[in-house]
């Protein structure tokens, strides 16, 4: 499959750079970057190939680029567009890139409903971390992990709590959440991975999109919509691994457990929490879920829950006990497959 193509064209050479480089660091979607500072440049490249979004600067806009070999435009404006633009949408230039990419991703993800297959199937690992015990310190293992394995591939990480907390732990706010997306996907009106890459946002080198923020939103998506969104990313983004943080109102857990290629589950060493745990692993069984306790493997973490709320946090669980529990785990994991 050929990459889709993404062109900005400006005469600040330095923000078209700038921005071209923010969008092939933050790109979970196969596409090409290109900027171009001149008409005349534009206009020999597409003489001979085809440009799949221009992002265009609200002074650069003429009518004769309507004319050029382009599927999409997109203005960035400065002010108001000129009546003549008013049919094409508009994104405020000088936003943060985070914000700019986000809006102009949420266009493109509404107006492609083609989705972009690989030709080739790919490995992807989908990691579940999932445990019917609670307070185990789940979430902070996946998001150290998460976080340690982008540092040397595409993650992307996905928390399917009912509370996940995030917009207070990370004191930051997203412009749309899972929620959104999964509402999106069911519309079967869009490519749902545009949609995935207009929610993105980063800890450290691992990317995550924002939790839902209502637990009524996150226990009406059906399992069958998890797999199928989980079908469309493997299908289509870059990424090569896929994080799920999975809480205990998921639909269908166990579906969803089974699609993993491996599933971690924190366990504690009270009476209470293994008694929990040993009723989990019966009714895996009794219902045939075999396979789910054969990828498992359970944790006993060490604490490492941050004091403090914020991105900076968050980040240095790297660098934490759970951290390096987390490295040697992946060292002994490397050792037994031959790694």
């Amino acid at each position: 499959m050929k990459k889709q193509k993404f062109a900005i064209f400006d005469l600040e050479t330095s923000y078209a750079c700038n921005l071209m480089e923010y969008m092939a660091e933050r790109q979970s979607i196969p596409f090409e970057t290109l900027v171009f500072c001149s008409m005349e440049s534009l206009k020999a490249y597409t003489e001979e190939n085809m440009i799949d979004l221009l992002m265009v600067s609200q002074r650069m806009m003429c009518p004769e680029l309507r004319k050029l070999n382009i599927r999409r435009i997109v203005i960035l404006s400065e002010g108001e567009a000129a009546e003549e633009f008013q049919d094409c949408p508009a994104v405020y230039k000088y936003q943060s890139s985070e914000c700019l990419v986000a809006e102009v991703m949420n266009y493109y993800a509404k107006q492609e409903t083609v989705q972009p297959r690989l030709l080739k199937k790919r490995e992807v690992q989908v990691i579940g971390v999932y445990s019917p015990v609670g307070r185990c310190g789940k979430t902070c293992f996946a998001l150290t992990l998460g976080q340690i394995l982008a540092q040397k591939k595409p993650v992307l990480y996905l928390n399917l709590e009912d509370y996940a907390g995030f917009s207070f732990l990370m004191e930051k706010e997203g412009m749309s959440d899972i929620s959104d997306i999964m509402y999106f996907l069911r519309q079967h009106r869009g490519n749902a991975v545009f949609k995935v890459n207009s929610a993105l946002q980063r800890l450290g080198e691992l990317d995550y999109v924002p939790p839902a923020f209502s637990a009524g939103d996150l226990r009406e998506i059906k399992a069958e919509e998890w797999v199928s969104l989980l079908d469309e990313l493997i299908a289509c983004s870059n990424y090569e691994t896929i994080i799920l943080d999975i809480g205990r109102t998921v639909d269908d857990v166990f579906t969803l457990l089974a699609q993993c290629t491996c599933i971690y589950t924190p366990v504690c060493t009270d009476v209470i929490s293994m008694a929990k745990i040993n009723q989990y692993e019966q009714l895996l069984l009794e219902l045939e879920y075999g396979e789910i306790l054969d990828k498992t493997q359970k944790l006993g973490l060490p604490f490492a829950a941050p004091v403090i709320q914020g991105e900076y946090p968050m980040e240095q669980l790297v660098n934490s006990e759970l951290g390096d529990y987390v490295k040697r785990l992946l060292r002994q994991e490397a050792m037994e497959n031959g790694g």
